[in-house]
């Protein structure tokens, strides 16, 4: 059970975006490009400031130690520099490197890259030493049993969802003229998106399953709008 959810979980994170990536550029030309760009703005906008200043410089100041014990506040923090950082990335991203590739493919693939490499680098590794620990005899070693690896796998795609419907929002605001609205809107919903992480929890006892059909909701109604707006337009 443990090595089959492993394996499913594997194929999640690194198969399924990259299996994305090829059907979407054999239909539309400069996919690829979209879809580096697309990851390009996690790695940056996440990996080299966000989380290191979240990691290095915040704790240094007695305020974020304080608004650590208030479940509300630390959520939307939390929630809103995620949406602040990885949105604006985005936007710099759609406005200054895609232009002429603004089409539903280039914005579906844009957000594949953003969530797929997050997949990629945060969930698939533990994925991947999970399988080479029970292959090798040492399933002991690993903290997490099937169904839990399942749940993993299942909140990737959940979170894909959300980074390809966001991605659409942003890239069809600056299509349109409109991208300051648009921007603030993919904000906001990453916002309520992160936020839950700490006050679902925190506040209202909610559980693992809770939270993930909480981010199932949220990731499926972003990706309809996203969708819908394009379709619309």
């Amino acid at each position: 059970m443990l090595l089959a959810s492993l394996v499913i979980g594997i194929l999640i994170c690194y198969v399924l975006p990259i299996a994305g990536l090829i059907i979407l550029t054999r239909k539309r030309k400069g996919a690829g490009k979209a879809f580096v760009w697309g990851a390009l703005a996690f790695v940056v906008s996440q990996l080299l400031i966000r989380l290191p200043v979240l990691q290095l410089v915040f704790p240094n100041f007695q305020w974020f130690a304080v608004m650590q014990l208030y479940p509300w506040r630390y959520g939307l923090f939390l929630g809103l520099t995620a949406g602040l950082a990885e949105e604006t990335a985005r936007w710099i991203a759609a406005r200054c490197f895609l232009q002429g590739k603004d089409t539903l493919e280039h914005g579906l693939v844009f957000g594949l890259g953003h969530g797929g490499i997050e997949a990629m680098l945060l969930i698939g590794p533990n994925m991947i030493a999970g399988a080479v620990l029970v292959l090798t005899g040492q399933t002991a070693l690993f903290p997490a049993d099937g169904g839990s690896v399942l749940v993993a796998g299942a909140e990737r795609i959940f979170a894909m969802a959300f980074h390809i419907g966001a991605a659409l929002l942003v890239l069809y605001g600056v299509r349109a003229g409109r991208g300051f609205r648009y921007w603030v809107l993919a904000v906001a919903l990453h916002t309520v998106l992160d936020a839950a992480v700490v006050i679902l929890p925190g506040i209202f006892g909610v559980g693992v399953m809770g939270l993930e059909l909480y981010a199932a909701v949220l990731g499926g109604l972003t990706l309809t709008l996203g969708i819908w707006f394009y379709r619309r337009g």
